[in-house]
C-alpha cells in the first residue's frame, strides 16, 4: 500500500475525515488478506507518529522493556523487572489493565495498597534513576491511533490478525523510549495464537519490525495450554511472584529468568549464557526480592504482601475447593474460561485462586484442582470451574514451557 496511503487512512480516522465504516472495511481487508512485512512496518511507523515518542537520558546500559501477548497466571513482570534492574539494566515498562480472560500488570501492582501507577513519565524516570525500574500505566499521549483502532477492532471482530496485532504491540513499544525488547508470545488454547506456527509468524514479524527500527529485540514462544503460575487473580498472582523471588521453583520462575536473561544479554552485549547467569544470580542472592520492595515503595505502595504472616492470613480465608472426580492425568485446561471465572470471582469479593495442576499432572480422586480464597464461592461457580479440567486415564505428556526463541 505504501506509507502515504496508510497515513491517510490512519490519520484520517483519528481526525474524523475517514469514517468508522471505511476504517472497518480496511481492518477487515487486512484480516482477510494480510499485509506485506514492509507494509506492516510502515503501518507501525504511522501509528507511532500519531502521538508522542519518549526518549530518556542515556545511561551506561540502554533502557529495556518486555511484553506478553496475554495469558493466565502470568506475573512475570513482577519478577523480571527487579531481576533486570538488579543486573544494572534500567527497566521502564508501561502496562495495561485486564483484557478479556487475561490479567493486567497494573491491576496486580495495585494490590499493593497505596501504589501509584498513574504517574508521569518524568517521575517514572526519576524512580528508575533511584531504584533501577518502574512499571506505570500506559500514557494517553502515546500512540492514540492504536487506542482508537483497537477499540474499533474489538467492536468489529477484527482483533485476530498478525499485522494488526504486531503493529499494535510494536507501535506502543517504539513510542515508549526503550532500546531493548524481549517479547513473550503465548501459544496454546489459552492464547490468541493457538498454534506454534501462528506464534512463530507473529514473533518473527514483531522482532523484524523492531530491528528495522534500530532496536535490539528477541521473542520467546511460551506455553499457554496451562496457566503459567499457580496464582490466578491479582492478589494470588502477586503472592506467586513474591514467592518466586523468595526462591520457589516453578514454571513462572523458569520463564521469568529466561526472559530476564535474554534482556540482560541484549542490553549488555554479552552471551545468552552470561545473561542467564547474571539473572539467576540476582534472583538467587535475594537482590531481586529487595529490588522489588524498593520499586513498590518508590511508587508509594505498602509492603505488607511481602510479610509471610500477612500472606498466611489471606491464604487462611478458604472459599472453596474444586476437586478431581477421578484418578488420572490432566489432559486439557480451558484457560480462557478459567481466566474469565477468576475475574468474576474477584469481582464478587474473592482474592483469587490457586491452580496447582498443569496439563500432564497426575491426580487422584479428591485432589485439589483449584483452591479459592476470599468470599465463599457459590456452588455453580465451583461446578463451572470443574468443567475447565479434562482428566483421562492414559498418561499425558506435559507441554514444553518454551517452544522456541526468535532472534
Amino acid at each position: 500500500m505504501g506509507k502515504p496511503a496508510l497515513k491517510e487512512i490512519v490519520d484520517g480516522y483519528l481526525s474524523g475525515k475517514v469514517s468508522k465504516e471505511t476504517m472497518t472495511e480496511f481492518l477487515r481487508a487486512v484480516c482477510a488478506c494480510g499485509l506485506s512485512d514492509e507494509d506492516a512496518t510502515l503501518l507501525t511507523e504511522v501509528m507511532v507518529e500519531s502521538g508522542e515518542r519518549l526518549s530518556f537520558t542515556p545511561r551506561k546500559y540502554p533502557y529495556a522493556d518486555k511484553h506478553s501477548t496475554g495469558g493466565v497466571a502470568d506475573s512475570t513482570t513482577l519478577v523480571i523487572a527487579p531481576v533486570v534492574a538488579s543486573c544494572g539494566v534500567p527497566f521502564l515498562k508501561m502496562s495495561g489493565r485486564k483484557l478479556g480472560h487475561t490479567g493486567g500488570t497494573i491491576d496486580k501492582l495495585e494490590c499493593f495498597k497505596g501504589l501509584r501507577t498513574e504517574i508521569s513519565v518524568e517521575e517514572a524516570e526519576r524512580i528508575v534513576d533511584k531504584v533501577g525500574a518502574a512499571v506505570i500505566a500506559q500514557s494517553k499521549e502515546l500512540v492514540p491511533a492504536d487506542k482508537a483502532m483497537y477499540k474499533l477492532r474489538d467492536e468489529t471482530g477484527t482483533v485476530k490478525s498478525l499485522p494488526l496485532i504486531a503493529s499494535s504491540v510494536v507501535s506502543k513499544k517504539l513510542a515508549s523510549g526503550a532500546e531493548v525488547f524481549v517479547l513473550d508470545v503465548k501459544t496454546g488454547a489459552g492464547a490468541f495464537m493457538e498454534t506454534v506456527e501462528e506464534g512463530t509468524a507473529l514473533a518473527k514479524l514483531m522482532v523484524n519490525i523492531l530491528k528495522k527500527s534500530g532496536k535490539k529485540a528477541a521473542a520467546v514462544l511460551s506455553d499457554m495450554n496451562s496457566p503459567l503460575g499457580e496464582g490466578v487473580g491479582g492478589v494470588m498472582e502477586v503472592i506467586d511472584a513474591v514467592e518466586v523471588l523468595e526462591g520457589k521453583k516453578s514454571r513462572l520462575r523458569d520463564l521469568a529468568l529466561a526472559i530476564a536473561g535474554k534482556i540482560v544479554a541484549l542490553a549488555k552485549g554479552v552471551s545468552d549464557e552470561e545473561g542467564a547467569a547474571q539473572a539467576a544470580a540476582a534472583l538467587d542472592s535475594g537482590k531481586a526480592l529487595s529490588k522489588l520492595k524498593e520499586m513498590i515503595a518508590a511508587q508509594g505502595g505498602a509492603l505488607d504482601l511481602f510479610e509471610k504472616q500477612e500472606r498466611a492470613s489471606l491464604l487462611s480465608q478458604a472459599a472453596g475447593i474444586v476437586r478431581a472426580e477421578q484418578d488420572g492425568y490432566v489432559a486439557a485446561i480451558d484457560c480462557v474460561k478459567l481466566g474469565f471465572l477468576a475475574r468474576e470471582f474477584e469481582a464478587s469479593g474473592g482474592y483469587g485462586m490457586l491452580v496447582p495442576v498443569k496439563v500432564g499432572s497426575a491426580v487422584k480422586k479428591g485432589d485439589a484442582l483449584v483452591r479459592l480464597y476470599g468470599e465463599a464461592a457459590k456452588g455453580d461457580a465451583l461446578h463451572a470451574l470443574s468443567a475447565c479440567f479434562s482428566i483421562v486415564e492414559a498418561r499425558v505428556k506435559p507441554d514444553p514451557l518454551i517452544y522456541k526463541t526468535i532472534t
